[in-house]
């Protein structure tokens, strides 16, 4: 806390320094899109902005599971929440702030659920070849970024929402936008009691019950501060959050909850300052940053003389340090250069690692890209990195694409990719004890993959569509399996096969003061081990679809998402305990502008469907929520 204000004091000391500064609007051109060839954004997929702001108040997950094609494993309300990219673990998913790795050093996870969509401005998704920049991603990327602008004045943008089961949200974001400074402070809080009745199907008969223990509170905290000079930038970010939230019984177990007491205690605090300077042709960044996370379970089980029957008081400590330097140069015509050096340190102190173990890792990564036209529709893609483990080289990784652009039909595109990525075991994998094995072999993994985008737009109708295909490959799969010892282990257990398809359609069609929007996302993932069965948690089919009318000023947005068929354990035998049954949730929302003021209603599970995402964990049914937005 002492670290965050004094970076605040630094920011606004700056800032009264800059007050004499005459304000100036102005008007700023994203260059890099335009700068792009076909071949950089085939494999990238950018979130709506519009929708990012709408729903700004809901959190990563939920944005995700409702809005793009990522399938989301979550444990409901206030429970973790992890990505499941083309059919991978949450581990094999690369998460990116502002180009800065998130994922934990010590799962290799990120938690999507501590993540609020009101803390960021971009969300992007990368996959195959688009992934070449980091390691790890052999699923995909998400990008999380933040972005300002100078020269507007006044920020005050303030959210209150307030929904079923005692559930709480409130939201500042304020500062000042000056010609060449910026400083603006983002800050939330959401609780719940998070206390929802469900059908307990382990009971006999079966019961309605409420949940319990289920309450959780989340906090944040983001100061930013930027200054501009000449054809330089500086920027200086730090991100910190807090998380209480108490872990609710399963339903096989809910008779010994009142003899349970189970709660994380989690937070994070990820800092960084960046300077970047443009030419004419080209620009350098150069960036360092400090992340530290605190992990912190508890669980305590008593017997009924009063005895504690279990007790887990686990602690992990994560400190990371990183150093960017990122350049991008003109070359000859449409020909460009990209060029990154990385050095990232992480150490963990932690009481469930082996203490004779130094539980700390040196990444050097070296990176290079080259793209232009082949011809004048074909694009080029190519890429190289090479990365050094505790002064270790894991080899040459390259990457490539090509893209057409049809000349005979307007808007079509073709592309194709190859990729070659790796992921390092997690620190828990190498260090967890008892089980941990600091030997492990760092999982391969091989992509081939291609698209067919079409984008057009005639008069006031537009069409965006994407369809694609991909397989791909996972050589040392890391996967903890029980051992003779009673105790799990991570093995380098086999090889991973997954290939499936995706489509992506969104229309919009406009006429005098109305506004119409659809859109939606179907992914077919088949992933299987050497046994040939589908992998745990991992659907085969997974979808959602969006759809807003505007007026004026109202709008109302209906959304749907459907979860298919999914395994719980690796068995050869199918029957019911062995499976969750698809469902499918429909949301509706009612909102309307008035002058600075924006209100809306919302019914989230609106039919009140029954279901589980996760074995023997209830779900909510029906809710509502409403909110109250204001914007200077």
């Amino acid at each position: 806390m002492k670290r965050i204000l004094t970076l605040l004091l630094m920011m606004l000391s700056c800032a009264m320094m800059a007050q004499d500064t005459i304000v100036l609007q102005t008007v700023e051109v994203d260059a890099e899109a335009i700068r792009r060839n076909a071949a950089e954004s085939a494999m990238e997929r950018k979130m709506d902005t519009a929708i990012l702001k709408r729903l700004n108040t809901i959190t990563m997950s939920q944005l995700l599971i409702q809005h793009s094609p990522v399938f989301i494993k979550t444990y409901g309300p206030g429970g973790v929440a992890t990505a499941s990219f083309r059919g991978t673990t949450a581990s094999h998913t690369l998460v990116l702030w502002n180009g800065f790795q998130i994922n934990a050093p010590t799962l290799g996870q990120v938690d999507f659920s501590t993540i609020p969509v009101y803390m960021t401005e971009q969300v992007a998704l990368k996959w195959g070849s688009g992934t070449s920049q980091n390691s790890g991603g052999l699923g995909g990327v998400i990008n999380i970024d933040n972005t300002q602008h100078f020269g507007e004045g006044l920020i005050l943008d303030l959210k209150q929402t307030y929904g079923s089961f005692n559930t709480f949200g409130s939201y500042i974001t304020a500062g000042y936008s000056w010609a060449s400074h910026l400083l603006r402070v983002k800050a939330y809080r959401t609780s719940s009691d998070n206390d929802f009745e469900y059908l307990n199907i382990c009971t006999i008969p079966h019961q309605v019950m409420k949940q319990k223990n289920g309450e959780y509170v989340d906090y944040g905290l983001m100061p930013e501060y930027q200054y501009r000079f000449r054809n330089s930038l500086i920027t200086i970010v730090s991100w910190n959050q807090w998380s209480d939230r108490n872990c609710p019984q399963i339903m096989t177990n809910v008779s010994n909850s009142d003899n349970t007491k189970e709660y994380t205690d989690n937070g994070y605090s990820r800092n960084f300052i960046s300077y970047k300077t443009y030419w004419e042709t080209g620009k350098i960044e150069i960036k360092s940053g400090y992340f530290y996370e605190k992990q912190h379970y508890y669980l305590t089980s008593y017997a009924d003389n009063g005895i504690p029957a279990t007790q887990v008081d686990s602690h992990n400590d994560a400190n990371v340090f990183h150093q960017i330097a990122d350049l991008n140069q003109d070359l000859y015509k449409s020909w460009k250069l990209n060029a990154k050096i990385q050095y990232d340190y992480e150490k963990v102190i932690s009481n469930n690692y082996d203490q004779s173990e130094n539980a700390d890792r040196n990444m050097l990564s070296f990176y290079a890209a080259v793209t232009g036209k082949l011809l004048k529709p074909l694009d080029l893609r190519l890429t190289l990195r090479n990365d050094w483990v505790d002064w270790d080289s894991k080899g040459f990784f390259p990457t490539a694409t090509l893209s057409y652009s049809s000349i005979f039909v307007k808007g079509l595109k073709l592309n194709v990719g190859y990729s070659h990525n790796y992921r390092n075991p997690s620190l828990n994998d190498l260090y967890w004890y008892p089980g941990g094995k600091p030997d492990l072999k760092p999982e391969d993994g091989r992509t081939v993959d291609g698209n067919i985008m079409y984008l057009r737009t005639f008069g006031r109708f537009s069409v965006e569509t994407t369809w694609g295909a991909y397989y791909s490959e996972v050589k040392d799969w890391i996967q903890w399996v029980p051992s003779k010892w009673r105790f799990w282990v991570p093995e380098n257990v086999n090889t991973v096969t997954a290939y499936g398809t995706e489509a992506h359609l969104k229309l919009n069609y406009f006429i005098n003061d109305w506004n119409f929007t659809a859109s939606g996302n179907y992914v077919y993932s088949h992933t299987t081990d050497e046994s040939g069965l589908q992998l745990m948690y991992i659907p085969l089919h997974h979808a959602n679809a969006f759809a807003e009318v505007r007026w004026k000023t109202w709008n109302a947005t209906y959304t749907m998402e459907y979860t298919g068929r999914r395994k719980t354990q690796m068995d050869p035998e199918e029957f019911y305990g062995f499976q969750l049954n698809p469902y499918t949730l429909h949301h509706v929302s009612l909102g309307k502008q008035i002058r600075k003021f924006y209100a809306e209603f919302r019914i989230n599970n609106l039919t009140d469907v029954d279901y589980m995402a996760i074995l023997w964990r209830p779900m909510p049914g029906r809710s509502y929520e409403v909110s109250l937005n204001y914007k200077f």
